[in-house]
């Protein structure tokens, strides 16, 4: 199993889901990787005011900022 994630692979991932608040096992799944890799990039782009999250029935989901967004695009060229 790869065990490599990096912020750039988590934003991308949420710009595939298209302004779907995916959970963090969805992305998890997506990139190949363990969740608390996951999380750890999560929570710094919500520092950062990329991401954001809504909670329902104990699941955090996640989808992308404005900010997020514009960095999203920025990577993809």
């Amino acid at each position: 199993m790869e065990t490599t994630c990096t912020a750039e692979a988590v934003l991308a991932a949420l710009a595939e889901a298209d302004a779907t608040a995916v959970p963090t096992s969805r992305l998890a799944a997506a990139l190949g990787v363990p969740k608390p890799y996951v999380t750890v990039h999560l929570q710094q782009l919500a520092l950062e005011g990329r991401v954001g999250f809504n909670t329902h029935r104990g699941v955090r989901r996640w989808r992308l900022t404005r900010a997020g967004w514009s960095a999203a695009a920025a990577l993809s060229g």
